[in-house]
């Protein structure tokens, strides 16, 4: 595998996102029956976002940073979440309201995916990744949890680095708090969680590559699904050529 295609990225986009409530669980809450936020995003949750925005199995967006505008403020509630067999029933979480926050992020190519190499075109998936920001994204935006919509809107550079925040002038220590997943393309490796010492000064948290999380935890209640009989693009493509489907 090259080393070009490796340093290969995107240029930088920006976006606002907004909402009245979010919930960025605290791992250690979700057993119990209260769920409780983070202070912040967590790295995993906004390229989520960044993913409703625009996401084709050829890319892997990648936070850069994340400034937070608004004061953190938490507020608690009660509401009825729908189970899988119709029932409902009433959850407590202690979410945060009216919530800001501007993004830098960019793409990478999936170096896993060698069948899609020839959609490795920067220009194209810069574009329509532009055009997705500026429509709000291309799916619905969840801020942590789906009962709790957000908003995305492209920005510029500029608005981003003269935007005014709550916390500016303060560092605030935020402790190990959850960082992202790693998902293996092996069945045989387990899911691993990862999480890091998060310090957010005047506002901005830079988020880490995955590779300096200091802490790694295997979860090894989970497993891999491996993806049975996945046809490579250029294979579907002579099989439409063929006359095997119409397109």
């Amino acid at each position: 595998m090259s080393k070009k295609l490796e340093m290969e990225k995107s240029k930088h986009f920006y976006m606002r996102i907004t909402g009245d409530y979010a919930l960025w669980a605290d791992p250690a809450t979700k057993g119990g029956g209260e769920r409780i936020s983070y202070q912040v995003p967590t790295a995993q949750a906004i390229q989520g976002i960044c993913d409703a925005v625009y996401f084709k199995p050829t890319i892997r967006n990648v936070v850069d940073a994340i400034k937070v505008v608004n004061p953190v403020r938490f507020h608690s509630m009660g509401y009825r979440a729908l189970y899988g067999d119709l029932s409902a029933g009433l959850n407590y979480v202690t979410v945060l309201e009216n919530v800001e926050y501007l993004v830098q992020y960019h793409f990478e190519w999936n170096l896993y995916r060698q069948d899609l190499s020839r959609d490795r075109i920067m220009k194209k998936h810069e574009t329509i990744t532009e055009r997705s920001l500026r429509k709000g994204g291309r799916r619905d935006v969840f801020l942590g949890a789906r009962e709790f919509l957000g908003y995305v809107e492209q920005i510029t550079e500029q608005e981003y680095l003269t935007e005014k925040t709550f916390y500016y002038g303060s560092d605030f220590d935020l402790g190990n708090i959850f960082h992202s997943f790693i998902y293996s393309n092996d069945e045989t490796e387990p899911l691993k969680s990862l999480f890091t010492h998060t310090i957010m000064r005047d506002g901005i948290i830079q988020i880490k590559p995955q590779e300096e999380c200091e802490i790694t935890n295997i979860l090894s209640s989970y497993t891999i699904k491996a993806h049975k009989g996945v046809v490579s693009v250029d294979e579907e493509l002579k099989e439409y050529g063929e006359g095997g489907e119409s397109i």
